[in-house]
């Protein structure tokens, strides 16, 4: 339970220095060249349809580079085995597709900057989950749609995404529900999936 990291002195809520975090907060305000990302991750193919080992690693803060030996995170991608079956798969696997890891990301940025808010406004919260939910149709993917459409614009593979957000704690009136809300913009997830940004693919041979 969130309550479990709240000092009586309120100087620690949900885990967090509230001096400490202000201080981070001033010093980002004032040199925000020091807290700029550039983050990655590296997909390798398994030799196998849809199966993907991905790897997070290294990143850079402030221009420097970090890397260290423990920072080695991997995900295993795949597909339904439902959907494996169908397609006819040797042995098929049981693992989360990509859009799932997508969605699970969007669901744990927007409970880092709601609580971020709820943390700020000093609210006590027993519980916070976000849902996150998209219809997705995978002709383009399996190449039984072309990408683009006969006027040139981009097919869209995807309906609205859904996203629902549930706070339970103390003084969660309408009005706070709707300030704190707004705060759900700030995901940077968020903005990664429901903003363009331009990225063309650059394919080269890879030397083994």
């Amino acid at each position: 339970m969130a309550t479990e990291t709240k000092a009586e002195d309120g100087k620690v809520r949900y885990g967090v220095d509230a001096e400490k975090f202000g201080e981070f907060v001033e010093y980002a305000r004032e040199n925000p060249e020091d807290v700029q990302f550039e983050l990655g991750a590296a997909g390798h193919w398994e030799g196998r349809t849809f199966h993907t080992l991905s790897k997070v690693g290294p990143y850079s803060l402030g221009g420097e580079r970090i890397d260290r030996e423990t920072r080695d995170y991997s995900f295993l991608w795949g597909a339904h085995r439902e959907v494996e079956t169908a397609m006819g798969f040797v042995g098929p696997d049981d693992r989360p597709e990509v859009i799932e890891g997508a969605l699970a990301a969007l669901s744990g940025c927007l409970n880092h900057v709601m609580s971020l808010r709820l943390m700020a406004e000093g609210i006590d919260v027993d519980g916070l989950e976000t849902t996150v939910r998209i219809p997705w149709d995978p002709s383009v993917a399996l190449d039984l749609a072309d990408v683009e459409r006969e006027d040139g614009t981009v097919r869209d593979q995807f309906g609205d995404l859904e996203v629902e957000i549930a706070v339970s704690g103390e003084g969660l009136d309408d009005e706070t529900l709707d300030r704190i809300g707004r705060a759900a913009r700030r995901s940077a997830v968020f903005n990664l999936v429901t903003l363009a940004h331009a990225c063309e693919p650059t394919v080269t041979r890879k030397d083994d």
